[in-house]
C-alpha cells in the first residue's frame, strides 16, 4: 500500500500553498497601502523642494579668468531681443517696400506724409542710411500711384471697367434665383 499515491494529501498540499500565497500576497499589499498612508511626504517634486529645510540650489561658476577670452568674443554686439521684432529683409529693399505702402495710403487719402516715418530698427548706421533712402524712393512713388488712383502699381479702373462694375452691383442688389 505504501506505493500508491494518496489524492487527498496531495489536494491538502496545494491548498496550503495557495493559502499561503494568497496571505502572503494580501500582506504585502496591506504593508504597502500602511506605509504609503503613514508617510506625510508628498511625491510631487514641489513636495520635495518644499520640504527640503536647507533649500540649496546649485549655481554654476561663471566667472572667467582674464585673458582665457578672445579679444573679438569680448566685444558687445546690438542684438535683437527676438527674432519677432527684427526685420530680415534687406535694409534698401525694406525701406521701399514700407516708403510705398506709406506713401500709396497717403496718396489715396490725399495726405501728403501723414504716416511719413523713415526710421528703422536696423543696428548699423549704414544699414539705416540705406533703408531711409529707400524709403523716401518708395514713398515719392506710391503717393503719386495713390493720387494717380493706381493701387500697388495697378491701373486705375477704365470706363469699360466701371460699367462691369455697375453690373455686377446691380446683379448682386437684384439677388440669385
Amino acid at each position: 500500500m505504501s506505493s500508491q499515491h494518496n489524492p487527498s494529501s496531495s489536494d491538502t498540499t496545494a491548498f496550503i500553498r495557495v493559502v499561503l500565497f494568497v496571505i502572503i500576497l494580501a500582506a504585502t499589499v496591506c504593508a504597502v497601502v500602511y506605509l504609503k498612508r503613514s508617510s506625510d511626504m508628498p511625491l510631487t517634486p514641489e513636495g520635495v523642494a518644499a520640504r527640503d529645510s536647507l533649500r540649496r540650489i546649485a549655481h554654476p561658476d561663471t566667472t572667467a579668468v582674464p585673458g582665457s577670452i578672445p579679444a573679438d568674443a569680448t566685444e558687445t554686439r546690438s542684438v535683437p531681443s527676438d527674432s519677432v521684432t527684427m526685420d530680415l529683409r534687406v535694409p534698401s529693399d525694406a525701406g521701399y517696400e514700407d516708403g510705398y505702402y506709406a506713401g500709396i495710403t497717403d496718396g489715396v487719402v490725399g495726405e501728403e506724409r501723414a504716416s511719413y516715418d523713415e526710421s528703422s530698427q536696423f543696428p548699423e548706421a549704414a544699414q539705416r542710411r540705406n533703408y531711409a533712402e529707400a524709403y523716401r524712393r518708395g514713398y515719392a512713388q506710391g503717393y503719386a500711384d495713390g493720387l494717380e488712383g493706381k493701387e500697388f502699381g495697378m491701373t486705375p479702373h477704365s470706363p469699360e471697367d466701371e460699367e462691369i462694375l455697375e453690373e455686377e452691383e446691380n446683379y448682386e442688389q437684384q439677388g440669385t434665383p
